[in-house]
């Protein structure tokens, strides 16, 4: 077990900077209706570009993002 330790110790020593893990959270509402207005082209620009921004430093949103585009192109008939 002791090895086990020293590996995961050097490990972090070497790389704990770089290595990051994520967080499960749900959305708050009001970053959810952001996305949504954003996935509708409702957002004006510059509130398009500080999401855009948000978006690089949060990519796990992203997956809700794309989930709202999907929703509205099967409402649109159009195939996700």
């Amino acid at each position: 077990m002791q090895n086990t330790f020293e590996i995961l110790t050097g490990f972090l020593a070497r790389y704990g900077a770089e290595v990051e893990g994520r967080e499960t959270h749900t959305l708050p509402n009001e970053l959810k209706t952001r996305l949504q207005r954003f996935a509708r082209g409702e957002l004006s620009e510059a509130d398009q570009l500080e999401l855009i921004r948000q978006l690089n430093e949060r990519p796990e949103w992203i997956a809700f993002l794309a989930g709202e585009i999907k929703a509205l192109r099967g409402q649109n008939g159009n195939k996700p």
